[in-house]
């Protein structure tokens, strides 16, 4: 009898240890100055010049409510080059992009099309694509070293926010307060709407960098959410010229988006 009510005690405690929650480290939330927090942001993205990524494209268009999926490889090179193209799991290239720092040219194969502007200009591009999206997805916050723009601390539980102001709001930068990580950067417009959402997740270490791979940008103005999954990423390796140089295939139509006709 004692040996059964032993063993009865054995397997009661078993079942209670193995049922137990286990144990969860809790998550310590640091202090940081506002010099501190612009002090981290800068020099990450300082030690950033280049990269090479191979990744996952989703476009969703919420007043269409429909969405696309396609795969991508980018390039990109401080402080405005880049180079992206989307293609299917199988098939041929569904458009690519170069920006050369100046110019700009899309490329879209099945309209036998090329989209071209010889001078950047906020919301000249076309194809579902938006070149400010873009920047905002790989450049944290090209503000936050300016010295004619007023900074602003706000602390919260789990983040601080930093408010970039020039007599109005211009951007709000929010960081993680268990790892001083950028998680989301908004963008507003002169009257005060919100003009781009850009949020960061699954940061990794890359050559000793934090980097994101998961970005996902809304723009609420075209009612658009652009999201890029990144499987592969090279940061700080050497590219071409070349790469950036655009060549426009044959039997192709030029559209000069600056053109007035």
């Amino acid at each position: 009898m004692r040996r059964l009510l032993l063993g009865l005690t054995v397997l009661s405690l078993f079942f209670l240890g193995a049922c137990a929650p286990r144990y969860v480290k809790p998550t310590i939330y640091r202090e940081a100055t506002l010099e501190e927090l612009i002090e981290l942001i800068q020099r990450r993205e300082n030690r950033i010049k280049t990269i090479k990524a191979s990744l996952r494209m989703g476009f969703e268009d919420l007043e269409k409510k429909s969405s696309q999926h396609c795969l991508g490889v980018f390039v990109f090179e401080k402080p405005d080059r880049f180079r992206i193209k989307g293609y299917p799991q199988l098939g041929p290239t569904l458009f690519e992009i170069v920006l050369d720092g100046k110019s700009l040219w899309i490329y879209i194969p099945k309209d036998g099309k090329v989209y071209f502007t010889p001078e950047i200009k906020a919301g000249a591009s076309k194809a579902d694509f938006n070149l400010q999206d873009l920047k905002g997805a790989f450049l944290a916050s090209e503000m936050i070293s300016r010295a004619d723009i007023s900074k602003f601390l706000e602390k919260r539980e789990q983040d601080y926010i930093i408010y970039l102001v020039k007599k109005r709001l211009l951007e709000k930068v929010w960081i993680e307060r268990s790892n001083f990580l950028v998680t989301k950067i908004e963008k507003f417009n002169k009257d005060g709407s919100l003009v781009l959402e850009v949020s960061f997740d699954d940061y990794q270490r890359v050559n000793e960098i934090d980097f994101p791979k998961e970005v996902r940008i809304y723009n609420p103005e075209e009612k658009r959410i652009l999201t890029l999954l990144i499987q592969k990423v090279r940061l700080n390796e050497a590219i071409k010229p070349e790469i950036f140089q655009f060549k426009v295939p044959k039997d192709v139509e030029v559209i000069d988006l600056d053109r007035k006709d």
